[in-house]
């Protein structure tokens, strides 16, 4: 049995698993810190208005954590001025009392176009012909109504602002992201001990639902993707259970929100004797760790480093079926992944890696 596999139950490891504390959460500060630097970054670009939507870049900069539904809900962050939040009336006393800083909370109602109400809230502080970044996230029919109730206005993608500051972290963020994928860690140790012959993947799926809730996960891992033989060769898995057999590689990827930070990590493992290719597979793992630890090169752009994991793919010998192995290096950064593939990954990118830049390496 290989070291650090088998030889324990999963009452054993969830008996075992105690979240460490010592975590700090983002603060009230920083959020405001990250507006300020959002208003800024629109001053320099000449835009007026970002609207935010009920997405991951609100909760970002508020700390409002709102669903996206069929009716219009989120902020209006004018270049200069406070941030308006928007809601349906109904919503009202709930989102108020939701709210981290800031007062000035706009609602409409059922028979009202919510789109209105941001077109007001924009010309308050904007030009006659305003420049309006959209949150990224937004559905499409919030923006198609938003161009309706301002004709006058050019519109552009919010992730301008957005991204900008959410792909460089702080040291706080930083520090909650390692704690918690350190957590996501020790709970892929806990799977890996409980591993052996015959075990299906619907019991490690629910080992990993009851570890994350154990650990301190905000809701049961929305995806828990666990693969044995030759399905690890597809990452997003397959429709149906399956049963561990000696020799069998074995994914498993997680992911679960907690502490504001969605933690996610990739891991692979061998019961007992590697089969062929494995030997191969071993020494990438090791020279694909070497190249993500080495100290980066600041004046590298990131589309440099985004080939890596497709070079290494394409050794010999290789194969299709431990491909997923330099598929990434963690995903999930931050309050969420929905910003950072378009533009910190694509090959097309030219932007420098910066300090407390973060990003997905998922080809």
């Amino acid at each position: 049995m290989a070291t650090g596999i088998g030889g324990s139950t999963a009452d054993q490891e969830l008996a075992r698993l105690n979240p460490p504390g010592g975590f700090v959460r983002i603060t009230k500060e920083e959020r405001e810190g990250r507006l300020l630097k959002a208003q800024q970054l629109m001053v320099d670009q000449g835009i007026d208005a970002l609207y935010l939507d009920a997405s991951t870049s609100l909760f970002y900069f508020t700390g409002l954590k709102l669903w996206a539904s069929e009716r219009l809900h989120g902020a209006v962050l004018p270049a200069r001025g406070e941030l308006i939040y928007i809601s349906p009336r109904f919503e009202e006393e709930k989102t108020r009392a939701m709210l981290l800083f800031g007062s000035d909370l706009r609602t409409w109602e059922e028979h009202e176009d919510p789109t209105q109400l941001v077109a007001a809230c924009v010309r308050e502080t904007a030009r006659a012909q305003p420049v309006v970044a959209v949150d990224p996230a937004t559905p499409f029919f919030v923006f198609d109504g938003l161009r309706q109730a301002m004709p006058q206005a050019e519109f552009r993608n919010g992730a301008c602002v957005t991204a900008a500051c959410r792909m460089h972290k702080s040291k706080n963020e930083i520090a909650l992201m390692q704690y918690a994928m350190n957590l996501t860690l020790s709970i892929q140790e806990s799977a890996a001990r409980i591993l052996e012959s015959g075990i299906s993947t619907r019991d490690v799926q629910d080992f990993l639902i009851k570890a994350h809730l154990k650990m301190g996960a905000d809701m049961p891992p929305p995806f828990r993707i666990v693969l044995f033989g030759e399905p690890t060769a597809y990452p997003h898995g397959v429709p149906y259970p399956q049963e561990l057999k000696e020799g069998d590689m074995v994914l498993i990827d997680v992911g679960a929100r907690s502490m504001d930070t969605i933690r996610t990590l990739l891991a692979a493992t061998c019961l007992v004797s590697p089969r062929s290719g494995s030997g191969t597979c071993g020494r990438l793992r090791r020279r694909r760790r070497r190249q993500r630890l080495r100290p980066p090169n600041w004046v590298d752009p990131l589309n440099r480093w985004m080939r890596l994991p497709e070079a290494l793919s394409r050794r010999p010998a290789l194969g299709q079926v431990i491909r997923f192995l330099v598929s990434r290096t963690e995903r999930g950064m931050g309050s969420g992944w929905t910003f950072t593939r378009k533009h910190t990954s694509c090959p097309e990118t030219k932007r420098l890696l910066l300090q407390g830049c973060v990003f997905p390496m998922s080809p």
